[in-house]
């Protein structure tokens, strides 16, 4: 009778391992190789392609700010990539279900995807009229007169921009910055 029991024990020990191995397993199926952001091919994809618009931000901030020299025809090709990574091509990596670790994306996006597709496509229009304020000539009269700081890092030393963008180029970028900053404050949550 020991015996027996002692054999139940051991198969039912097994089992259980067993059980809680292919429970993780299944849990990270798909991916041979663990990344510390998700497993998710989707939630990978998406994570790069917001990773590439921050790049964009920040670059356009910094040219048109003042950080760094204006080069005009790289802002707008930015612009222009932003506009082209908005809308749509940002939706359809919003998948449902695609929250798994790693990922900051919050439960309540879907029940709310109205809402995060009309963010996607503010974000799309805010980025286009980016562009085309970018591919103006500013005239004198709308230009921002501007200064840089007298440090190293900053803008042509002492000197003031050859180049200057318009209030409406600035506007724009407030704009953008605004629509993002609001969309990620609304659908993305704390890290997991």
């Amino acid at each position: 009778m020991k015996r027996a029991s002692g054999r139940k024990l051991l198969s039912a020990t097994v089992l259980g391992a067993g059980l809680l191995i292919l429970g993780t397993a299944n849990a990270w199926y798909g991916d041979p190789w663990y990344r510390p952001y998700g497993s998710g091919a989707v939630t990978y994809e998406r994570q790069n392609m917001m990773r590439g618009h921050n790049y964009a931000m920040r670059e356009l901030a910094d040219m048109l700010e003042g950080r760094r020299m204006l080069n005009r025809p790289e802002a707008v090709r930015l612009a222009r990539e932003l506009e082209a990574g908005f809308g749509d091509s940002l939706v359809e990596n919003f998948a449902p279900g695609t929250v798994v670790a790693g990922s900051r994306t919050a439960p309540w996006t879907w029940r709310n995807f109205g809402a995060f597709e009309a963010y996607a496509e503010a974000a799309r229009q805010s980025s286009a009229r980016l562009a085309e304020a970018l591919e103006k000539e500013s005239s004198e009269q709308d230009a921002q007169h501007w200064e840089p700081p007298r440090r190293m890092g900053y803008g042509p030393w002492g000197r003031g921009r050859e180049d200057v963008v318009s209030i409406e180029v600035l506007q724009e970028l407030s704009r953008l910055n605004a629509t993002c900053g609001s969309c990620h404050m609304l659908f993305r949550g704390p890290r997991r």
